[in-house]
């Protein structure tokens, strides 16, 4: 996990470096959000860390807005009727640009939707934010093909690491409950 963790947010295996697309704060905005998303204590515990040494902004502060962008994205819109989802949708590029202008970042909504959108294989969620953050990303001349793939790497890694978070104790638990049974 170590070094799967250096690669998606490092760039690095240790010896060799690669080009990165986005930023260190972007990756670990959107791996709060998966955390978030995913319910992983430890993975909150640590994105949150890291983002308030970036940028200073209270932990209370941060767990509400990611908390709101997170509940926005778990509504299943291919559920709702039409006239519903033209108001999520809507209402969702209104929660976005709020969200993007205090980030100073238009990317940030986009790509923690596109990541919750890959991670739960949302195709509605997928085009309406893939759609958005490869126009914002073609916009500046970087290849969105590129950046996506980077956000697909960061999403397995949060998939991975939430399920390692959550299976470790269960498995520790079953070596001192053999413990036990071994010695009587």
């Amino acid at each position: 996990m170590t070094l799967m963790h250096m690669m998606v947010f490092d760039g690095t295996d240790g010896e060799e470096q690669w080009e990165t697309f986005l930023t260190l704060e972007e990756k670990e905005c959107v791996a709060l959000g998966l955390a978030q998303y995913y319910q992983c204590e430890h993975c909150i515990e640590h994105h949150t860390k890291a983002l308030n040494r970036m940028r200073k902004v209270p932990e209370e502060t941060l767990s509400r807005n990611m908390n709101s962008l997170v509940l926005f994205l778990r509504t299943d819109v291919s559920r709702v009727y039409e006239s519903e989802r033209q108001r999520w949708i809507q209402a969702w590029n209104e929660f976005a640009l709020k969200v993007a202008l205090n980030r100073s970042d238009r990317a940030m909504p986009h790509l923690i939707g596109l990541a919750i959108g890959m991670a739960r294989d949302d195709a509605f969620l997928i085009d309406l934010c893939g759609r958005e953050v490869r126009v914002i990303y073609e916009e500046q001349n970087i290849d969105s093909r590129l950046v996506i793939g980077e956000l697909e790497a960061l999403m397995i890694f949060m998939k991975a690491a939430a399920s390692k978070n959550r299976l470790v104790p269960k498995m520790e638990h079953l070596f001192e409950e053999s413990l036990a049974v071994d010695t009587h």
